[in-house]
């Protein structure tokens, strides 16, 4: 008797599969960036004259169909807030597009700060108020760990899910 095989419920069940990898992925991210922010937001760093930049502070999760456009809009907001009256130095809200460019399968971790005097901060002073470069190299591992653990926990549906293709396509 031949092997029959139902080719939609395989594929069906295949997409799936790969939508809930996909979702882990992005929870993991999520995660990450929530946990860069929240740093970020912690650090001391800077001095903060006008806590413009710790109130523009955002990290967010970018592909995937996910650029940032609202993360942007809300730091730039927090640090137009934040500056104005203030007289203490001559900083500025900035907002820019991302020089950052990913492949249609790739998705990252995006964190930054809305004023105009953040890359001085994270350079002037052999880097003593960097607050974004040394972050993200400290929450590089942590990050990578939120995502292996998001596609751990994930892993047990999709192992039900490979058992239920198999089932379907009478592999199992």
């Amino acid at each position: 008797m031949p092997l029959q095989i139902n080719d939609k419920d395989l594929y069906d069940g295949l997409a799936r599969l790969m939508q809930a990898h996909s979702a882990a992925i992005d929870e993991g991210l999520q995660d990450g960036a929530d946990l860069v922010e929240a740093d970020l937001k912690a650090t001391r760093a800077h001095g903060d004259q006008s806590g413009a930049t710790r109130a523009s502070y955002r990290a967010f999760v970018i592909g995937n169909g996910k650029n940032g456009s609202a993360e942007a809009a809300s730091g730039f907001a927090a640090a137009q807030s934040a500056l104005s009256g203030f007289g203490g130095h001559a900083g500025r809200a900035l907002s820019q597009a991302s020089s950052v460019r990913l492949a249609p399968h790739e998705r990252g971790i995006l964190a930054t700060a809305y004023t105009d005097y953040q890359d001085k901060l994270e350079t002037e002073n052999g880097g003593a108020k960097a607050t974004l470069g040394p972050t993200v190299l400290g929450e590089a591992q942590p990050v990578t760990a939120l995502v292996a653990r998001a596609l751990k926990d994930a892993a047990e549906s999709m192992d039900e899910i490979a058992d239920a293709v198999g089932r379907l396509s009478g592999l199992r």
